[in-house]
């Protein structure tokens, strides 16, 4: 019984000691839990308070403050004389603040707004000019915003209702690059209507482009967002972008004005301005006959230009016709909307074909697009036999209008097709003879040919500074045979882009030298102060200055007797090349096509500018020395003597253009017969006074030799009596005779009576059977043809 009772005692005893001890062990875990906790809330306050502290800052300012960006205004594009070609104009973007907008009736709008009003007078006042504001107050206030901004801003109702229902947004966009004119007339109503806490006005920059449609593949456009999407606009988006500021205010839960005032602004950064290479004149005159081109040759593919300086690499000018407007990029010229318009198919297929056509238009063929060069090449191909001494003086070739090569199961046509006979080195590069280029490529050889092909620069891209270049495309040198080789001589069965082109070409033009084509001449401040210049790098040289002078004097003759005519200038020396390739893609799936090309660079014995012209597909005459050659030459004819370059006649050339007529009007008329016929030209006097009263041709106007000048006399009025004659399709000589003999003159369009000889016209100023008066002058354009290629 002892033993039990001590048992109960010690079991009670162990029973409160591990009591006991759980109860520790409890308080030891919440003491920990607390200890932690506290910890923990430390390492909070520390946090916020001390390490993150700008973090929670800029979180707590998101909850009570709205931002608004301000766009900087881009960075002017200028040419190289400082016309500006893309400005920046401020604009506006439009939003609202649907959380602001109340959901009522306009009628309890302006009950809202009159109840606020204490002074008797001053609600009255209120409540007319509503009564004037509002036409319709059964409507919602969200309504009557739409209607005011579909109005004002010539948009979508529907639109601006979907955005006004979003109840939780503060900032919905309705429409950007507003004109200034236009958000203030939204103003006046805004003010007018009470509507400033719904409707908002936000600083932005609106690109313009002043010239519209000119060198708009090279200077690009820009997006709704104001980035640069095309071309220099593109390119050089980190110049021009600038950097956005933004103005920050404070607002409560609903987002409506604090009671207290708290606004920061931050300034917007402008982008740099930019100098291009470009000549506003010169891309002008280019844009100007690459228009005409167009018209004349009806290219399906488009017609492309380039000028450059061969010294330095930059772009004087660049184009590819049809081209867009950069005010109004999206839309369609009128030779592309009437593709569209004639496009049958569903929705979504007029919808692509639209977007083709639009890109397109934005491609620039200059470099974008790469092309077989044809017999423009012969130049790289007589340049490599010249500088390896593959090719000597008394060096002859026997052209009977075609070549057969080994391998090849048909024989490689000459231009000719009956054969130029035997000729020399210089005659085979200046009447382009196949055959003869082939024998040369013979003497090069695949690995040397290829060689200088690369030195060259046709194996890269030439690194100019636009958007798009693509890669030239040569044979497969693990295939590359004599055959290919043959074709390589002249340019076919290989394609390049016309930049890569002209800068090889600008390689002979400027004594060897290759240098990089580029249109950023400088960055500027906005005081027009140089920044940053583009420096040009000539340390590679290609072939001797030896080698490049000869090349240029050669095709300098074959301009005055060769293939290249019709790309001649009076008073320049000219070197010049033609080329009409055949699209051999097409030509393998029964297609004919060709591209039609002249390369040219001036003057001859010192050049300083280098041009290409491409015609591609081109309907009717398609020979590169029929149509593309005359485009050279009426460029040049414009380019050279703005550039400062003084023509040099020939005693030829003066005896024949250098006959300005004076003014005779008030003077003796045996006075004026007697000067007149110093001048070598003809006088008819019409009236029986002895004093000039009027005169045709009027002064300033240079005559041929032999032309006329009719004075008028007495009571004599010049009256048209004379029947234009029509002269299309004579020779030069005959023309000029129809035209003495029905008593006018007349003017040759950029040629002397030499250099049309064996030419025939093409095309008179005044149509056939037009009357007119006696010594009018009738300008008359010449087109070589007989062995043109």
């Amino acid at each position: 019984m002892l033993l039990f009772a001590y048992k109960d005692e010690i079991m009670e005893k162990y029973s409160q000691s591990w009591q006991r001890a759980l109860l520790n062990k409890k308080c030891a875990v919440v003491f920990v839990f607390l200890i932690t906790l506290g910890g923990y809330l430390i390492y909070k306050l520390v946090d916020i308070q001390l390490i993150n502290y700008k973090n929670y800052q800029l979180k707590t300012l998101d909850q009570f403050t709205q931002e608004v960006q301000i766009d900087p205004k881009r960075g002017t594009i200028y040419d190289r004389n400082m016309t500006p070609l893309a400005i920046s104009a401020t604009a506006e973007r439009i939003f609202i603040s649907p959380n602001t907008i109340p959901q009522m009736t306009v009628a309890e709008y302006i009950k809202s707004i009159l109840d606020a009003i204490s002074n008797d007078a001053d609600r009255k006042a209120q409540a007319e000019l509503f009564d004037q504001l509002f036409t319709d107050k059964t409507i919602t206030v969200s309504e009557d915003i739409a209607n005011e901004l579909s109005r004002i801003l010539g948009i979508d109702k529907a639109m601006v209702l979907t955005k006004a229902a979003k109840l939780k947004r503060a900032d919905e966009t309705i429409k950007q690059k507003v004109e200034v004119e236009t958000a203030n007339q939204l103003r006046e109503i805004v003010s007018a209507k009470k509507f400033g806490k719904y409707i908002h006005f936000a600083e932005q920059s609106k690109r313009y482009y002043p010239f519209g449609d000119l060198a708009s593949h090279i200077i690009g456009f820009t997006g709704s967002e104001n980035t640069g999407l095309a071309g220099i606009e593109a390119y050089y988006e980190s110049y021009l972008k600038g950097i956005p500021g933004k103005v920050v205010t404070a607002k409560n839960g609903l987002g409506g004005e604090m009671p207290y005032k708290y606004e920061k602004y931050i300034s917007a950064q402008d982008g740099t301005d930019i100098m291009l290479t470009v000549d506003w004149t010169i891309q002008s005159i280019l844009e100007k006959y690459l228009d005409e081109a167009l018209i004349e040759t009806q290219a399906k593919n488009r017609v492309a230009g380039i000028i450059m300086d061969v010294t330095n690499g930059e772009i004087l000018a660049d184009s590819t016709k049809p081209d867009f407007d950069l005010n109004s990029p999206f839309e369609l010229d009128p030779a592309s909307l009437a593709l569209f318009d004639s496009f049958t198919g569903t929705d979504e297929e007029r919808a692509a074909y639209k977007t083709n056509l639009i890109y397109s238009l934005w491609k620039n063929k200059s470099l974008t697009e790469i092309y077989e060069p044809g017999s423009t090449f012969k130049i790289i191909t007589a340049s490599i036999c010249v500088e390896e001494q593959l090719v000597s003086d008394t060096d002859t070739f026997y052209c009977p209008g075609y070549i057969k090569i080994p391998g090849f199961g048909q024989p490689i046509r000459c231009a000719r097709t009956t054969g130029h006979g035997t000729i020399n080195f210089e005659q085979a590069l200046q009447q382009s003879c196949n055959p003869a280029f082939v024998m040369l490529s013979q003497r090069i050889g695949n690995d040397l040919f290829y060689k200088y092909y690369k030195a060259f620069g046709y194996t890269e891209r030439t690194g100019i500074d636009l958007p798009g270049e693509a890669i030239n495309y040569f044979f497969n040198l693990n295939t590359f045979n004599s055959v290919d080789l043959a074709v390589a001589s002249f340019g076919q069965n290989f394609k390049v882009t016309p930049i890569s082109h002209l800068s090889a070409i600008s390689t002979v033009a400027n004594g060897g030298y290759k240098v990089t084509p580029h249109v950023l001449k400088a960055t500027l401040d906005k005081n027009g102060n140089i920044l940053k210049s583009y420096d040009v790098d000539k340390t590679r040289q290609v072939i001797s200055e030896s080698t490049a002078n000869r090349i240029c004097s050669i095709l300098e003759q074959g301009v005055i007797d060769g293939g290249s005519k019709n790309a001649a200038v009076v008073g320049y020396k000219i070197a010049a090349k033609t080329g009409t390739s055949v699209k051999t893609e097409l030509k393998n799936k029964g297609k004919t096509e060709y591209t039609s090309s002249c390369v040219a660079f001036a003057p001859a014995d010192d050049p300083k500018i280098a041009i290409i012209i491409m015609i591609d597909e081109p309907i009717g005459a398609y020979y590169g020395g029929v149509i593309a050659a005359p485009v050279v030459s009426k460029v040049l004819s414009e380019v050279l003597p703005y550039l400062g370059i003084e023509p040099k006649y020939t005693d030829s050339e003066l005896s024949l253009i250098a006959n300005p007529i004076d003014d005779y009007r008030g003077r003796n008329v045996n006075d004026a017969s007697d000067e007149l016929k110093t001048k070598k030209l003809n006088c008819k006097i019409i009236g029986d006074g002895d004093t000039v009263k009027e005169q045709i041709p009027a002064h300033g106007t240079s005559l041929m030799q032999n032309g006329i000048v009719v004075l008028y006399t007495g009571d004599a009025v010049p009256e048209n009596t004379v029947k234009v004659p029509n002269i299309i399709g004579m020779t030069a000589a005959n023309a000029n005779k129809a035209i003495i003999n029905a008593g006018l003159n007349i003017n040759l369009v950029d040629s002397t009576m030499d250099m049309v000889d064996g030419a025939i016209a093409i095309k008179q100023s005044i149509p056939e059977k037009e009357l007119v008066a006696p010594g009018t002058v009738i300008s008359v354009e010449f087109r070589h043809y007989n062995g043109i290629e």
